[in-house]
């Protein structure tokens, strides 16, 4: 279990450490100068049987950042109020934060007892009882210690000991999450990164990368509170000896993650909740520091539901951040205003990225307010309805197994797979209706025409795009020259097309057809009147337009297909190979060869071509 001190400057936290542990976490010796915990200290010690580790962190205002750093969703609080000071403006800051950051267990000191006589430890009892009410040391105990008696440690350890014995089960089967707060290097080993571990497992030999930049690294060794270990669980505290990464690649703020789940993010959406007693309403645009963890970023606070939240309120928001951060859907985060210098509030991530949709629309907020990150299966029945989900980065933004989201996905929440994103059944149905229906309407009122564009049958939305795509996949709707028809839809050749294809169809009927110039002369028609009426033809599938100047029968250029399945099947062939197979003229068979290339049915690789696609492409 990691017990997390909390409170004032000089109520005595790092004294409580040093008794229960004998460490002094005053490592840096300005600290030690200045008798003041400036940074972050660890310690660690067995205390019946059960292993604690303790992390010391400063009580200053001026170093709330790196309080922050120190606290984790999972650890135990023990808020430390002195007797002779009572309930002070960071003690009640510090229990703000704890609260904010999701904390659940903890219990009270009330230290220094030896300095103030009975009654005044009555009073600070009471007023530590009014600091916790609402809050989840409500109802705890409180230890009355003094560090120069040792009066109340053996107390003190019982506790601690019976609550590290009832700590839940850690195990996750998530991606490995780590936010690093400290990184050195030690001779013989190498770097090391310490932090605590927010979601999954590690363990020696894996393969992991630094969220800042990417770098690959290997687990070469664990120390998990302190004592060596083959593998690293969700709320512990460990040191990772990593090979790959130098120590000045990697610092406190970054984060030690599964390369599955690297994601940074400069924009999230949150629901905030306002401290009870910050002093003034939050105003949209306000300026924020925005903790995450271990990092840190100046950002600003859109709000999406009004203009602005009343201290103690509730409210969806947009932080925009000046720099990334390594979130995930779930995770928390504190807020402070800049102008101010002081906690704002807080929240938990609900979305992540850059809205899809109108930032402050009335069809963003309906998904944003029904997204739960404590109900990942809501969540994506939720966002399913109103929108396609894609798996893979639904399991990136939640910090989980593809595997895990695809059987949620299926199971409890009952939805449908189209090329590799997750819808609801009354989505695609709403989608496929509106599709058939439009194609419906367009075939009756233009009996002519081949067909509709994606733009003016989809529009933008992405579940009738997909649903077209799927509908073309099973042939109920045929694309052809950019254009969708229902597969049954044949259109009404206009009077002019059709009398101009029966002048040149015998012409085209060739594998060899003559240029646009040479039947131009042959019908003796004007070339630039002639050469526009000729792009009806592929309009209406009468014939294919393979370069500016030539035109082919979809059956000819078949045939030129199937002679180069044949060449391909001894191996890569040229176009002079092509040439003499065929017949063709150099020129023209260069044509087709591009036209090929370009549908995706050869692929050219120096003086070669082999055969990558289906030949029904070509005649499309």
């Amino acid at each position: 279990m990691i017990v997390t001190l909390a409170g004032h400057v000089d109520h005595g936290k790092t004294s409580i450490v040093r008794t229960l542990t004998g460490v002094d976490t005053d490592r840096l010796a300005e600290e030690k100068r200045r008798g003041l915990t400036i940074d972050l200290g660890f310690a660690y010690t067995d205390i019946h049987g059960q292993r604690v580790g303790f992390v010391d962190v400063p009580g200053h205002h001026r170093f709330i950042h790196n309080m922050v750093a120190g606290v984790a969703g999972r650890q135990f609080a023990l808020l430390v109020v002195a007797a002779d000071d009572g309930v002070m403006p960071q003690s009640r800051e510090h229990l703000q934060i704890l609260r904010l950051l999701g904390l659940q267990r903890g219990l009270v000191a009330l230290n220094k007892i030896d300095r103030v006589d009975g009654d005044r430890v009555s009073e600070v009892r009471r007023q530590v009882r009014d600091l916790g009410s609402g809050s989840f040391l409500e109802d705890a105990p409180i230890i009355e210690l003094s560090c120069e008696t040792r009066t109340g440690f053996d107390g003190l350890r019982t506790h601690l000991a019976d609550a590290a014995a009832q700590t839940p089960d850690r195990e996750q089967d998530a991606p490995f999450r780590l936010a690093i707060d400290r990184a050195f290097t030690i001779r013989g080993s190498g770097v090391v990164v310490t932090g605590t571990v927010t979601a999954g497992t590690a363990a020696v030999s894996d393969r992991l990368v630094l969220a800042s930049t990417g770098a690959a690294a290997r687990v070469r060794g664990l120390h998990v509170q302190d004592e060596s270990a083959s593998r690293a669980t969700a709320g512990d505290r460990a040191a990772i000896n990593l090979a790959g990464v130098a120590v000045d690649e990697v610092g406190r703020g970054d984060w030690l993650l599964d390369p599955d789940v690297r994601d940074p993010q400069t924009g999230f959406a949150a629901r905030l909740s306002v401290i009870d007693d910050f002093p003034r309403p939050v105003r949209h645009n306000a300026a924020v520091h925005v903790y995450h963890a271990t990092s840190h970023a100046h950002g600003r606070l859109l709000l999406l539901d009004s203009a602005r939240v009343a201290p103690g309120a509730e409210a969806l928001v947009d932080v925009l951040c000046d720099t990334p951060l390594h979130v995930k859907v779930g995770d928390r985060v504190v807020l402070r205003d800049q102008d101010l210098e002081r906690t704002l509030g807080g929240g938990r991530v609900v979305d992540l990225g850059v809205p899809r949709t109108r930032r402050r629309g009335d069809v963003r907020r309906a998904l944003l307010s029904g997204l739960d990150p404590s109900d990942p299966t809501g969540s994506l029945a939720h966002q399913a309805a109103l929108e396609p989900i894609e798996g893979n980065a639904f399991a990136r933004d939640w910090n989980a197994k593809v595997a895990s989201v695809d059987a949620l996905a299926r199971g409890q929440g009952g939805l449908e797979q189209i090329d590799g994103h997750w819808l609801a059944p009354a989505l695609i149905a709403t989608a496929r209706q509106h599709v058939e229906t439009a194609l419906s309407d367009h075939h009756q009122a233009h009996p002519d025409s081949e067909g509709m564009t994606l733009e003016a049958l989809t529009g933008r939305d992405p579940a009738r795009r997909l649903v077209l795509a799927e509908l073309v996949e099973r042939g109920s709707v045929r694309v052809g020259n950019g254009l969708y028809a229902d597969a049954a839809h044949r259109a009404t050749l206009p009077d002019d097309v059709s009398r101009l294809f029966g002048s040149v169809e015998q012409m085209l009927d060739s594998i060899q057809p003559p240029s646009l110039g040479d039947l131009a002369k042959r019908l003796k028609r004007p070339f630039t009147p002639f050469e526009q009426d000729m792009r009806a033809l592929p309009a209406f599938g009468l014939a294919v337009r393979i370069s500016p100047t030539r035109y082919y029968l979809p059956g000819r250029l078949l045939e030129l297909a199937d002679t180069a399945i044949n060449l391909d099947s001894a191996g890569p062939f040229t176009v002079r190979q092509f040439r003499d197979a065929t017949g063709v003229g150099r020129n023209v068979v260069i044509e087709v060869l591009e036209h090929f290339d370009a549908k995706g049915f050869t692929r050219r690789q120096g003086d070669t071509r082999t055969v990558v696609g289906t030949p029904s492409a070509v005649a499309a």
